[in-house]
């Protein structure tokens, strides 16, 4: 094996208000919503006679009774209750990593006993929480490597970074990547509304909390898609980077550092098939519709091939789902591609956090199995 190892989509799942993977991508695509009212949070605006519910994008049943790590818990279940049922995840050895990314505890009122942790570390201390509970309650052993990742919107393409470097160099054979958050809890509701972020009747411009998990099945085979007959779809690229002026600067981003992430796929994949279909984290806040702006005219810019491209924001359907955003995105992406439904045979995933993090990912169809849309 080696660093020129193409690396494949093997399976998805997901939790999420939508519902599994295949559902949720299907009513997303239909711009079916499903939002609810928190139980737990109301907000009053000045005007306002009485406080009214927030409106959040929570899953139904299953997290339903849960708090803090074992809500987590919930959500990771439930995305390897989905993946399971396409890959028997009790075959996997010690040849098959598992990367997670999850929120930093602080940004989630989550007490781990460690308050003078690193980042890092308390990425560490919560990821061993989640995924052993979550094993332990799915009955599975996995004895291979485990890694775990912060860094809100960015948290995902971290892992999917360090997953694509594990796979292409020979040291895995295949690795689960799966990001799972929650925004819907009472203390993340509160600091949200204290700080003018959600959207509501009286702020359109803010966004909608979610909770989700969502997970890729990664694999230098390709073996699922070829016994099946759909379509293969390869992981071309990951890319990640700083802003030099991130939320709560004195000068807002000028799209810069999210672009060069984008370029830096682009020239990675070398000639696409056909124009790519964006995938925009973009959440409804105004920084974020900022940047996105400068990023399109950027792209624009860099070639012209790239101004007006279609582009998808799960956030509609999803509501706004932090470290889970970005497996969502990838989600959402891959499916549209498999289906054919994407009007390209290519997706670029953004990932812009709260803080300087940046990232892209590059996916698309070989040139076996064009998507829809793809160029002759």
């Amino acid at each position: 094996m080696g660093w020129g190892m193409k690396v494949f989509v093997e399976a998805l799942g997901m939790a999420s208000c939508l519902g599994p993977v295949i559902p949720a991508c299907a009513a997303f695509r239909a711009n079916l919503l499903r939002p609810s009212q928190s139980p737990d949070v109301d907000v009053a605006h000045p005007g306002d006679e009485a406080p009214r519910p927030v409106t959040i994008c929570a899953l139904p049943v299953a997290t339903f009774g849960f708090s803090g790590v074992g809500r987590l818990v919930a959500l990771a279940c439930e995305v390897l209750k989905d993946v399971g049922t396409r890959v028997d995840l009790r075959g996997f050895g010690p040849e098959t990593g598992v990367y997670l990314a999850l929120p930093d505890p602080w940004e989630r009122g989550l007490d781990l006993g460690e308050p003078d942790a690193t980042e890092a570390l308390r990425a560490e201390a919560l990821g061993r929480r989640v995924l052993e509970a979550s094993l332990r309650n799915m009955g599975l052993e996995w004895p291979g490597p485990r890694r775990f990742f912060c860094g809100g919107h960015v948290a995902f393409a971290r892992a999917l970074h360090a997953a694509q470097a594990a796979l292409q160099s020979g040291g895995l054979r295949s690795c689960l990547v799966m990001g799972v958050d929650c925004l819907v809890e009472e203390p993340t509701l509160h600091a949200l509304a204290d700080g003018r972020r959600l959207k509501t009747p009286e702020q359109p411009v803010g966004l909608t909390p979610g909770e989700a998990g969502a997970a890729l099945l990664l694999t230098t085979e390709g073996s699922a898609q070829r016994s099946t007959g759909a379509p293969q779809v390869m992981l071309h690229a990951v890319r990640l980077g700083e802003e030099p002026h991130p939320r709560g600067s004195d000068r807002p981003s000028d799209g810069r550092a999210l672009a060069a992430c984008a370029e830096a796929v682009l020239a990675a994949a070398g000639a696409l098939r056909s124009r790519p279909l964006l995938v925009s984290d973009h959440n409804g806040e105004e920084g974020k519709a900022r940047e996105w702006g400068m990023v399109l005219l950027h792209l624009r810019a860099l070639d012209a091939s790239l101004g007006g491209l279609p582009a998808w924001y799960p956030s509609i359907g999803f509501g706004d789902v932090g470290a889970a955003m970005g497996a969502v995105s990838a989600c959402v992406a891959v499916r549209g591609l498999q289906r054919g439904d994407a009007p390209s045979s290519v997706s670029l995933v953004f990932a812009s956090a709260d803080d300087s993090g940046r990232g892209a990912v590059l996916l698309g169809t070989t040139a076996a199995h064009p998507s829809r849309g793809a160029l002759p």
